[in-house]
Formats: structure tokens, C-alpha cells, sequence
């Protein structure tokens, strides 16, 4: 053998040896294909008696994709944080169909329809087609209607100042899930339309600023036909009473607030609530304006903030924040929040938090670094890998919080690569 051939041969074996070392790296990595539903939530939450889920799951956007099946509609829920929110709405549309389909309910309709309001010396002409997209200057009350320009002439001024720029998504993009409505804008309160909203929310146990968009029709449907003519709010309902696993998801002193307090009130008291925490300007007022933190999330939050004490850092969980693009991300955000709130009141004092690219970061006095991984199923896959390896994430110690299951090949690579896990902390949210 000639010494071309040599170099030929060595070539070719250097070749076939990367390839193989490729193929086998490849090979490292799970194919979560389609998952069970019943391997990924509670068999409550899986079938009742207005629904059932489907079993085959995938994932999407870094979480499970639940198919919810109900007589009222179908749903996909991304998490199971989301398929207990949208299992527990579902009692609340059988009795707005009760309601609905009262004979009271539709001699009412008839009469809001046919009897126009006079608002501020404007004339709705048909209040069931225009309370719930309302121009802002109707209705408003007086004491707020300096708020709102102010509001918007920031809004205004940030933008053509060039302050505002695009932001990078927290998670990978994915496709809306079926069913989810976009965020409402809030302004005010067009003669108490909004009040009434809240009110049938609260009477029906469910958020009223749900992004479910079935359900946010009827319950804007019922408020319409309460706020233009005489039907009561305070009709006697059946049980809509959600099992407690359900209502463990919400803050409830965000969720009371948003029943008890015009949205325009509730950004002004978050504004306050952030100040107080040294947290104003333009990094506030961006998190404020994100419409996919509804009043209910906004204030969950910030009373998560509020309640991690003088941690520093709570600045930056806001510019954070203020990135998010849809319902998933705020929510994703707000338990990161309240995992990395409930480790440092339950394991080791955290001193700073930060956000890092598309996670939320705690560290403690002696520079141990947590983590907040609030999803579902967590497989050892290309990112995951790429994040165990990222360089901006060091620490004494390196710990990742997961709420839900870690497969054991991800547990075993992310100990390889020095992280600890403690996962299936969903109860720590």
C-alpha cells in the first residue's frame, strides 16, 4: 500500500469513526413520539361528567397538548395547570345554558335588544352588539378618565421614542391552542357592563378574564343582557363548585381581586404594588400594557414578588415577564415565580433572582444557582442538552426545579453535566 492509499485509509477510517460518533450522539437523545395522558395527569381531571380527554398526547411549545372533548366544545389545553382551568369551566356552561335557555333570561334578551341606552350623550343604538368592545369614551367614570389618557400617552411617547423593542419569546413558538381566545382589551367600565361581567364570573366560580373563547362569549353574552335590562345577576344557580384540586390552581387573592375591582383599578394598584418594590418607569409599564397578563395574572404575579421580601433582582422577573406572548408564557412566567418564591421560603433563602434567556434564575447567599422549570414532561432532547451546557448557568451548585417528570435518561445526562433535579413539584406552585 502506497502512502496515498495510507492517507486514503486514514481518511476514510476518521470519516466512518465521526459518523458512527454522530449517529450514536443522535442516538443519545429521546423521541417523545406521542405520550398518554394518563402517564401525565390524575384520571379526575381526565373524565367527568362533561368531558373526557383524549388519551394521545404530543408535545407542544415544551408542554403536553391535551385534547379536552365536552357537549359545549372542544379544547386543547397546554399543561395540566391549563386542562384543570379549562375541566373546571366546564360546570359553569351548563348552567349558562340553564340560564339561557330560561324563559326569563330570553324576554329579557328581547327587551335589551329593542331598548337603546344613552351613555354620556352618545346613543348606543343596539347595547347587546357594542358593551363588549365599547369606544373608550363611553361610560368611562369621570375620576378615571385621566388615567386612561395618561395610559396611553405613554404608550405613545415610549413608542416614538423607540424605547419599546421587539422581544425574543420566552418558549419556542407554537400554533394557538384550540379554543383560546386572544387577551380582551380593558379600558374601563361602560356603565357598570364590566362590573356585571365580573359579578356572573364570580356567581359561576371562573375567571372573567378567561382566555377560554367559548366560554368568555357566554359570559359576555349574560353580562350584555344584565347590563341593558332588568335581569338579575343574582339568579339562583346550581352547584358549579369546582373539586379542590381545580382550586388549588389559582392565586386566590388575585382571582378575588379581579372579581371585586374594575381592571383599570387593579393596574393601578399593581403599579403601586411594583413601585413599593422599587420597580417604576418603562420595564413596569411595558409588564402593565402585556395584555396576556389579565388582571387576574397580573396581580398573581406581583403578590408573588411581593411576598419573595427584599430579594434582589425582582426588577429583572419583570422585564422578563413583560416578553411574554400568549396565555402559556404568562403563566409560565408566574410559576416560575412562585417555585423559586417557595424554595426560598422552604429550602434556602434566595438573594437575587434573574431572568436568562428563557428561564427564571434564583441564587443563593453562597452561590448555589436554582432554576425554574414549571413543565410537564421533560425528555432528554436537543434543547435540554443545550441548556444543561449553557455557560451563563453556574453555581456552587446547579439545581433544576421541574414541576412535572423527568424522564431518567434526562435525570441521568443532566447529573453528568452536574445539575441536580427535583422534579414532580407541581404542589409547590
Amino acid at each position: 500500500m502506497n502512502m496515498n492509499q495510507v492517507v486514503l485509509c486514514r481518511a476514510l477510517l476518521t470519516a466512518v469513526g465521526l459518523a458512527i460518533a454522530t449517529t450514536a450522539l443522535a442516538q443519545s437523545y429521546e423521541v417523545p413520539g406521542t405520550l398518554k395522558a394518563s402517564e401525565l395527569a390524575p384520571a379526575a381531571l381526565l373524565k367527568g361528567p362533561f368531558h373526557s380527554v383524549d388519551e394521545n398526547v404530543t408535545l407542544a411549545g415544551a408542554q403536553p397538548n391535551f385534547t379536552i372533548r365536552s357537549p359545549y366544545g372542544i379544547w386543547e389545553a397546554r399543561g395540566q395547570e391549563m386542562l384543570a382551568i379549562r375541566v373546571s369551566e366546564l360546570p359553569a356552561f351548563e348552567q349558562l345554558a340553564k340560564v339561557s335557555n330560561s324563559d326569563e333570561f330570553m324576554k329579557s334578551a328581547k327587551t335589551a335588544a329593542a331598548a337603546p341606552v344613552k351613555a354620556v350623550g352618545q346613543f348606543v343604538e343596539s347595547p347587546l352588539e357594542t358593551t363588549g368592545n365599547v369606544l373608550s369614551g363611553i361610560g368611562l367614570i369621570v375620576s378615571r378618565v385621566g388615567r386612561v389618557a395618561e395610559k396611553s400617552a405613554t404608550r405613545v411617547g415610549d413608542t416614538m421614542a423607540g424605547n419599546t423593542p421587539a422581544q425574543k419569546e420566552i418558549l419556542k413558538p407554537a400554533v394557538t391552542p384550540l379554543g383560546t381566545a386572544a387577551p380582551r382589551v380593558l379600558i374601563g367600565d361602560p356603565l357598570g357592563y364590566n362590573q356585571q361581567r365580573r359579578e356572573w364570573a364570580q356567581r359561576l366560580k371562573v375567571d372573567p378574564y378567561t382566555f377560554n373563547g367559548a366560554l368568555s362569549d357566554k359570559l359576555g353574552e349574560v353580562a350584555s343582557v344584565t347590563f341593558a335590562s332588568s335581569f338579575p345577576v343574582n339568579l339562583v344557580l346550581g352547584s358549579v363548585i369546582a373539586p379542590l384540586y381545580y382550586a388549588q390552581q389559582f392565586n386566590e387573592q388575585a382571582t378575588l381581586e379581579a372579581y371585586q375591582t374594575p381592571a383599570l383599578d387593579i393596574w393601578t394598584r399593581n403599579e403601586a404594588r411594583l413601585k413599593k418594590m422599587g420597580i417604576e418607569g418603562l420595564s413596569a409599564r411595558n409588564f402593565l400594557r402585556n395584555n396576556y397578563f389579565t388582571p387576574t395574572l397580573q396581580t398573581a404575579l406581583v403578590l408573588a414578588l411581593e411576598s419573595m421580601g427584599n430579594v434582589a433582582g425582582r426588577d429583572q422577573a419583570i422585564v422578563f415577564a413583560a416578553r411574554a406572548a400568549s396565555e402559556t408564557e404568562a403563566r409560565y412566567v408566574n410559576n416560575s415565580v412562585m417555585m423559586l418564591n417557595h424554595y426560598g421560603r422552604t429550602v434556602v433563602p434566595l438573594t437575587v433572582i434573574r431572568g436568562a434567556d428563557n428561564v427564571l434564575a434564583g441564587e443563593t447567599r453562597d452561590g448555589k444557582l436554582v432554576v425554574a422549570a414549571p413543565l410537564d414532561y421533560l425528555p432528554w432532547v436537543q434543547p435540554l442538552d443545550d441548556f444543561a451546557r449553557r455557560t451563563d448557568l453556574k453555581g456552587t451548585e446547579r439545581w433544576l426545579l421541574v414541576s412535572g417528570k423527568v424522564t431518567p435518561l434526562a435525570q441521568q445526562e443532566l447529573a453528568a453535566l452536574a445539575w441536580r433535579v427535583s422534579d414532580k413539584l407541581a404542589t409547590a406552585r
